[in-house]
């Protein structure tokens, strides 16, 4: 658990417990959570959770360089005159901040507690969650509360407190076309010897699937000879399960499989955990998301700690497809030239059906003038790919993959290998970084190169897994070896003839059941909105099934997380009147 809070006392009442530490005259920190103080003579930085080294280098460090530290976690660096409140490398912890600034926080739910203000409604964080499946801006639900920025920290100096900015992503990219670039070599050796830091002493989980990345990690777990489990979650039939089960049947090592079609599961413990992720962390779709959340909850019962492979196909293959990490209106935005098209593109939108739309008439307007101004702010000098990788890792990885950390972490530390600075850095310096790719490449032999240095680490780590199959229809060995490349082609192929004569099953994560064992519920919720269209959302729930298409499926799953959410009371005071 990483939530704090840390208050202006002028402005607040401020108990005095075993859970609250005096920062300064004028602020507190209060926390449940467990937190470490390190002291030099010239700053104490409190970390609250998972710094991964030693005293030494934490104090060492420069201070802007503390957020590049391994881990996931806060650190508050109190100095003489001010203070410096971080989040770990790109902030996919969140740090949210009041606009009175008076509160700081790792929770909205925990500033709302604190109840010394109204809050209301920002209606373009609706529209912006319905469009990109997450927040564009660094708006959330509540005009008075905002994100802090990635790679973004909180400055306080006496009773002032300010959002301030270090630097961008672009600083990263390799711009130059000269030089040496790096190898494949260089990568796979560098990310073997980082992995070793995230591997705990104590007892830990792999989330283990048909893909690479977590097949990469329990290489090098193996490598190292670590002891550690395994689990995936899903129908049995699933790639994401069968396929593991049996890869982890021939390694020798354990393995769990959490059935999302078991009747328990799908009549309590789904919408249990849908609600809970829906309200922690970056209040994302709990309906979507409900098994990252149970999957925590369960291998919290034998492991203190879950190695996951979040972001690692992010980083080293072209994003190719729309879907819940790229929506469609995400798409649109980066492909379309055009402003005025573009304008008419995200009016139009199918997501924004599901809106009584007279409501949003002004909001939306303004939105699309601040998301074409964000679009021609963008760097002039970098690809088209680039650009869009711009958001990728400031907004996606947070906004996205960011919230399964926050929620998970509430329950066992989250370790994120792929997600570490200096791997990062050197990763962008080289052709193998999706980054560096060609902009939504569809090109088989393009799009195998991002997988390159998972088959190079793979193969230097372990010889069974590098010669197992894969949910792709191949394996590492193949990726690696042109000899092999056939067996990439065919599976390519087949996919693409599959998909244009079946439709796709969307149920393989209980997601579909789930919904529908709690549709009458779920229907009240939707009757409670005057800003949605209740008629379409009834319509569209009625007809959700297994083959409903995806962009369709969580248009209505989002509208109703923000159904849920949007009217919030706590201690029988209501905060908003919608």
């Amino acid at each position: 658990m990483n939530d704090f809070l840390i208050i202006n006392s002028k402005e607040h009442k401020v108990s005095m417990t075993s859970s609250c530490y005096k920062l300064s005259d004028d602020w507190s920190l209060i926390t449940e959570s467990e937190y470490s103080i390190y002291n030099s003579k010239s700053k104490i930085i409190i970390v609250v959770g998972d710094y991964i080294g030693s005293d030494k280098e934490i104090l060492n460090s420069p201070i802007d360089e503390i957020p590049k530290l391994r881990g996931n976690f806060y650190a508050l660096v109190i100095l003489e005159n001010e203070i410096k409140i971080y989040s770990s490398f790109l902030n996919m912890l969140p740090i949210y901040m009041t606009t009175n600034m008076s509160v700081i926080s790792s929770s909205i739910v925990l500033i709302l507690e604190q109840r010394t203000q109204k809050f209301s409604l920002d209606k373009k964080y609706i529209l912006e969650n319905l469009l990109f499946n997450y927040a564009f801006f660094n708006r959330t639900k509540y005009k008075e509360i905002a994100l802090v920025p990635c790679n973004g920290f909180v400055n306080i100096t006496n009773e002032k407190a300010s959002i301030c900015k270090q630097n961008t992503v672009v600083e990263l990219f390799d711009n130059s076309n000269t030089g040496a670039k790096i190898s494949a070599n260089e990568l796979s050796d560098m990310f073997i010897e980082t992995s070793k830091h995230y591997f705990p002493d104590d007892s830990f989980d792999i989330a283990f699937t048909s893909g690479f990345d977590g097949r990469t990690l329990v290489s090098c777990a193996l490598y190292y000879g670590k002891q550690f489990s395994t689990f995936s979650f899903g129908r049995i039939e699933n790639d994401d399960v069968s396929i593991p089960m049996k890869n982890a049947s021939e390694l020798g090592i354990p393995y769990e499989h959490f059935d999302l079609s078991a009747e328990n599961y799908s009549k309590q413990d789904f919408i249990e955990n849908a609600n809970e992720y829906g309200s922690s962390g970056y209040l994302g779709n709990g309906f979507l998301y409900s098994h990252f959340l149970y999957s925590a909850k369960k291998i919290k019962t034998r492991s203190n700690y879950l190695l996951s492979g979040a972001c690692g196909s992010e980083l080293f293959r072209a994003l190719h497809n729309a879907g819940a990490v790229t929506s469609l209106a995400l798409v649109d935005v980066f492909k379309t030239e055009n402003n005025m098209e573009l304008r008419q593109k995200l009016l139009n939108s199918k997501a924004l059906q599901v809106l009584n739309s007279d409501e949003f008439t002004q909001e939306l307007d303004e939105l699309i003038d601040e998301i074409i101004d964000y679009k021609e702010q963008l760097p002039k000098n970098i690809s088209i790919n680039q650009k869009f990788y711009v958001f990728v890792f400031e907004e996606i990885f947070r906004k996205f993959f960011g919230q399964w950390i926050v929620v998970q972490q509430k329950h066992v530390k989250v370790r994120t290998p792929f997600l570490d600075f200096k791997f990062f850095q050197k990763l962008l310096e080289s052709n193998f970084a999706g980054a560096n790719n060609d902009f939504f490449t569809s090109n088989p032999f393009k799009r195998v190169k991002g997988q390159y240095i998972y088959a190079d680490i793979i193969k230097k780590t372990n010889k069974i897994i590098y010669r197992q199959s894969t949910g792709k229809g191949y394996r590492p060995l193949d990726v690696r070896n042109g000899f092999y490349m056939a067996n990439v082609i065919l599976p390519f192929i087949k996919k693409k003839l599959v998909k244009k004569v079946a439709k796709t099953y969307l149920d393989n994560l209980g997601i579909v059941t789930g919904v529908k064992e709690n549709e009458s519920s779920l229907k009240a919720t939707i009757s409670s909105s005057t800003l949605f269209n209740k008629k379409v959302l009834y319509k569209m729930l009625k007809e959700l099934a297994p083959y409903t298409p995806e962009n369709e499926r969580d248009t209505l799953l989002m509208s109703i997380n923000l159904i849920s959410d949007i009217k919030v009371k706590l201690k029988e005071k209501e905060l908003v009147k919608i």
